[in-house]
C-alpha cells in the first residue's frame, strides 16, 4: 500500500497544483481538505493531480467537490487531472467526468482554467 501525501506547488502566480498520492480516503481527507482550504483561499485557480492517487472513495470526492463549489462561488476554478485508472472509474461512475472538471492531463487542466485574476 502506497502511502498517502501530498506535494503542493504553484505553477504559475494565482495557481496552486496539488499532488496526490496513495489512498484516498476517510482516514486523510482532513488532510487535503485543509490543504485545499488554504488553496480556495489563496488562489483563484486550483489543481489537483491524482495520476498517482491509487484509491479514491466517497469522503475524497466530497473534499474535492467542495473546494470546486466554493471556488465557483468566488468566479475561480478547480480542475482535477490524470486521475490513475481505478480512480478515473470511480469518477466516471459518480458523473464527474463528464461535467468539465477532471481532464487528462495538467497541461489540458492548466488550458481550460485560463489566466489566473
Amino acid at each position: 500500500m502506497q502511502r498517502f501525501n501530498l506535494t503542493v506547488h504553484d505553477p504559475r502566480p494565482g495557481c496552486r497544483d496539488i499532488q496526490v498520492e496513495g489512498e484516498l480516503d476517510l482516514a486523510v481527507a482532513g488532510q487535503l481538505d485543509e490543504v485545499l482550504t488554504a488553496a480556495v483561499e489563496e488562489c483563484s485557480h486550483v489543481l489537483v493531480g491524482l495520476e498517482r492517487c491509487a484509491f479514491i472513495d466517497s469522503s475524497g470526492i466530497a473534499v474535492i467537490l467542495r473546494a470546486h463549489h466554493r471556488m465557483e462561488e468566488d468566479g475561480n476554478r478547480l480542475a482535477v487531472y490524470a486521475p490513475a485508472d481505478q480512480v478515473k472509474r470511480v469518477l466516471s461512475m459518480t458523473g464527474l467526468t463528464g461535467n468539465g472538471l477532471v481532464f487528462a492531463t495538467a497541461e489540458e487542466a492548466i488550458a481550460a482554467l485560463g489566466e489566473p485574476a
